[in-house]
């Protein structure tokens, strides 16, 4: 008998405004997103992409369909059981990092641990781990600001690992960084994924991100136009 998906959408649709003004963002999506796999969201400007990743984030609310995330309905779920389920099961990984700042590496790491709620006294010690797994155990205590475009996307990524999510999402993550550097970071998200069961949906308009993908998705129109499976050469 095969795993649950770790992310279930039925007839999925999302319509902002109402009336002559409504937009049909997204338009009877039917799909499972699985665990171990990378699944890559392809699509011009304006095609859903991003409203898909909202909804399977637990950050938006379909106007008509069904979501599930790990097994669970979301149709009857209140906002803070939304959120709590966010912060449980779902890491975000962003095309500007979202660092603070006057935060040390290791401490950006280390406030999404105190969110779900680890004991201070480990925390420092599981966000050092995080920034080890990512080769980044020399810049833990580097702020920001000294960081390159590729390191400040590894602390997001290690951020987004904290608590052991079942679900990564990334929107655009390799948009503000140089092409050998992007890929990287997208070999970096595929080893996650296949080495720690994890599934991981990426959003991008770069078609080079598509060799580390299971599984790609085109979107136009709020639809899903192809769905198909491919094979990822390594990182050369």
């Amino acid at each position: 008998m095969s795993a649950a998906p770790v992310v279930r959408l039925e007839e999925v649709g999302v319509t902002y405004g109402r009336g002559v003004a409504a937009l049909r963002a997204l338009n009877g999506i039917t799909l499972d997103i699985d665990a171990a796999e990378v699944t890559l969201l392809l699509g011009p400007s304006g095609s859903g992409k991003t409203t898909l990743l909202q909804v399977m984030g637990c950050l938006l609310r379909p106007t008509t369909g069904r979501v599930a995330l790990l097994g669970r309905s979301l149709a009857d779920a209140t906002p803070e059981a939304l959120a709590a389920l966010r912060l449980a099961h779902v890491g975000f990984v962003f095309q500007h990092y979202n660092l603070f700042p006057t935060l040390r590496a290791w401490e950006n790491v280390a406030v999404a641990l105190d969110l779900k709620g680890l004991a201070p006294a480990s925390q420092r010690e599981e966000a050092l781990a995080l920034l080890e797994r990512l080769g980044l155990d020399d810049r833990a205590t580097h702020f920001p600001s000294e960081l390159s475009g590729g390191q400040k996307q590894r602390v997001a990524i290690a951020r987004a690992l904290a608590g052991t999510p079942g679900l990564i999402l990334a929107d655009e993550p390799t948009a503000a960084l140089d092409s050998r550097t992007g890929q990287d970071v997208v070999a970096t998200l595929r080893d996650l994924a296949h080495n720690d069961g994890c599934a991981v949906v990426i959003v991008s308009h770069d078609p080079r991100v598509e060799r580390f993908a299971d599984r790609v998705l085109h979107l136009e129109d709020g639809r899903v136009l192809d769905d198909r499976r491919t094979h990822p050469n390594e990182a050369s």
